[in-house]
């Protein structure tokens, strides 16, 4: 184990910070302190992190970011912290890393920061990250920590959930007979626009899954989340008010639901690209011989939960769950684009990635059908063909 401790700055979506927990635990298990700066978003889900895998958590909101970076650096000197690494690459990141010889800093290649000009002119002498490969997010950013001689660690998104928020979870899962017969959990939102399957087209989906199936059904999302204006809220009053499913949208906290999708209590998850797919699909590594574990080509050994998840704007080789072994986690694609979509399938960008564009026009997502979301969960599902 390295003395001392180690600051990572990772601001982001809410979906990214869980390609960021096996790279947290490599760290841990290799410097004595590990230091943790968040964006508001993600902050809650952070919040987990404090039992026993993260140190100390700071919050980089846009409102008091300089304030916060302060302190950040202030703490960082005071605790002799010498290793400071920027996964993201955004400049004004760059401000919780203080400067002073003898520290290793640590940013993206300059073909994957965000704002990689900026984060240079900061930190002129910081070394740069490997560039990131073509395969997925979580095997980037634990290659990029063998610069500090950490490599072949195993792959965990176990997190350390509380007494009272296992407590929580266990309630909803008993009271609503989750494992009594075959559930479905349908997450609905997402927080780029351009990556929602439109609400209709999950009601249409629920009514299928119980009507045809005989499934229970339960959506799933969040109470509040501003960057995407409270759609899951929204959409939860308007389209699923009047229905039999289980609507957990205005019961769950973050924390509660991140337990609901990773431990086990749906048969399938079904979600865009999005926190709750990733959350819930993503295999961890386990003992050789575990059940429901898979042997990956690699030659270890992987354990997730069946998902299903909804893509169009962006690229699954990346951003799917996590599952060296392919076979916990189905991607589904529309099988057309619409003529005005500016979608590049080469480059895998989108100009209105994130804005509302999509959402009345143009939006790939729409031509997904519900039948290829009921064969693929079908193909999930117990006894499935």
């Amino acid at each position: 184990m390295n003395s001392g401790s180690v600051l990572v700055v990772y601001s982001g979506w809410l979906g990214d910070l869980v390609w960021i927990f096996p790279a947290i635990r490599a760290l841990g298990s290799a410097f004595e302190s590990v230091s943790l700066v968040v964006s508001k978003t993600q902050a809650p889900l952070a919040e987990v992190l404090k039992n026993g895998v993260v140190d100390h958590l700071y919050v980089d909101d846009s409102s008091r970011r300089l304030a916060t970076a302060k302190q950040v650096r202030q703490d960082a000197r005071a605790r002799g912290t010498r290793t400071f690494i920027d996964l993201k690459g955004r400049g004004k990141t760059g401000l919780y890393i203080p400067w002073g010889r003898g520290n290793t800093v640590m940013i993206p290649h300059k073909s994957d920061a965000r704002e990689y000009v900026f984060a240079r002119l900061l930190h002129p002498l910081a070394a740069s990250l490997p560039a990131r490969s073509t395969g997925h997010m979580v095997d980037a950013y634990l290659s990029g920590l063998s610069g500090l001689g950490i490599e072949n660690v195993p792959v965990s998104f176990d997190l350390p959930f509380d007494d009272a928020t296992v407590a929580a979870g266990e309630a909803i899962v008993e009271r609503e007979g989750l494992r009594e017969r075959k559930s479905i959990a349908l997450n609905i939102g997402s927080a780029q626009f351009s990556k929602i399957w439109p609400a209709e087209n999950y009601r249409r989906l629920a009514e299928i899954l119980e009507q045809d199936l005989d499934c229970k059904v339960v959506i799933m999302g969040s109470r509040d989340f501003s960057p995407n204006g409270d759609y899951d809220m929204q959409q939860s009053q308007e389209i699923f008010s009047t229905t039999p499913f289980t609507n957990l949208i205005e019961e769950t906290s973050l924390p509660v639901d991140a337990y609901l999708l990773s431990s086990g209590g749906f048969n399938v998850v079904v979600g865009n690209d999005s926190f709750a797919g990733h959350m819930a699909g993503s295999a961890s590594q386990v003992g050789a011989g575990t059940e429901g574990a898979v042997q990956a080509d690699n030659g270890r050994w992987y354990k997730g939960n069946p998902t299903v998840s909804l893509f169009g704007p962006t690229n699954p080789l990346y951003c799917r769950p996590y599952d060296p072994t392919d076979s916990f986690n189905t991607v589904v694609m529309p099988e057309t684009y619409p003529d005005a979509c500016v979608y590049d399938h080469v480059a895998h960008t989108c100009p209105h990635y994130g804005d509302r564009y999509c959402v009345d026009r143009a939006h790939c997502m729409a031509e997904l059908k519900v039948e290829q979301v009921v064969a693929a969960i079908e193909q999930k599902l117990p006894g499935g063909r």
